[in-house]
């Protein structure tokens, strides 16, 4: 059986690829257990010197799968959070001290477009979106989002795109500074592997000062907003509205909230 996420390296670049392509490489138990591990793997390797994550066929990350880990599943997720038996690849991917550039391939949703932020370099192809999905299954985005977007792309930027959960194409990603480069679909990971050889041929010790200058520029914010959405969260995933979502995307629906 395929792997759901890939591992190579080659010319000191580690390129993982979530590879579930008939789900549009949304995140499962394996997902989550391989995509953490990988990242912790290539920061580890000191013959690493930059990653590239990207996704195969039309999506490139579209969150949490909805029919193994949302709705019912929702107690057992939070359970294995709890207890450590699954890591969110949030935070290694918050950790790496090795330079990570995402490379959208396509959808970059929910979960996944929050990953995307903890990258320091995002590159698009004509085919990616993005979008801060969460209200729209009546859950919140976490807080990497609140942090991290608004210092991306400006607070009114951010606004929209959280309270919304609206999609945002490519060119306007780039617009707003959400993606450095839009570029054609067939030359997206050569574009990501050129700049991730542009990093690689400096001498490593310096970039992993840079690397370590950009994360502390970025933490900002204090633990009591990361307290509060924590929280919040775990308290929308049970209410009605929630589940009323999951029921709508799996039924093929339009959802029906009534604020409870």
């Amino acid at each position: 059986m395929t792997a759901a996420v890939l591992y190579d390296v080659a010319d000191h670049i580690a390129t993982i690829t979530i590879n579930r392509p008939e789900a549009y490489n949304s995140l499962n138990y394996e997902a989550y257990e391989l995509l953490s591990q990988f990242i912790g793997d290539a920061d580890a390797d000191p013959e690493v010197r930059a990653i590239i994550w990207t996704g195969t066929g039309r999506g490139f990350c579209t969150g949490d799968d909805v029919k193994e880990l949302l709705g019912a599943g929702a107690e057992e997720l939070a359970r294995r959070l709890r207890t450590g038996e699954i890591e969110l690849p949030g935070g290694p991917m918050a950790r790496s001290d090795t330079p990570i550039i995402a490379a959208v391939n396509g959808a970059a949703v929910g979960y996944g477009m929050e990953l995307s932020l903890l990258a320091d370099i995002r590159i698009a192809s004509e085919s990616a979106r993005f979008s801060e999905m969460f209200v729209k299954r009546a859950i919140v985005a976490g807080p990497d989002s609140f942090e991290l977007l608004p210092q991306l792309i400006g607070h009114a930027a951010a606004a929209e795109m959280l309270l919304t959960g609206d999609m945002v194409d490519a060119h306007e990603a780039a617009r707003i500074g959400l993606v450095s480069e839009v570029v054609p679909d067939d030359q997206l990971l050569s574009t990501a592997r050129a700049l991730a050889t542009r990093i690689t041929v400096n001498a490593p010790l310096a970039v992993q000062a840079a690397k370590k200058a950009l994360k502390l520029n970025r933490a900002q914010q204090g633990d009591e907003l990361r307290t509060f959405l924590g929280t919040r969260l775990n308290e929308l995933l049970k209410t009605d509205d929630h589940q009323e979502s999951v029921g709508a995307f799996l039924e093929k629906r339009e959802p029906s909230y009534r604020g409870r």
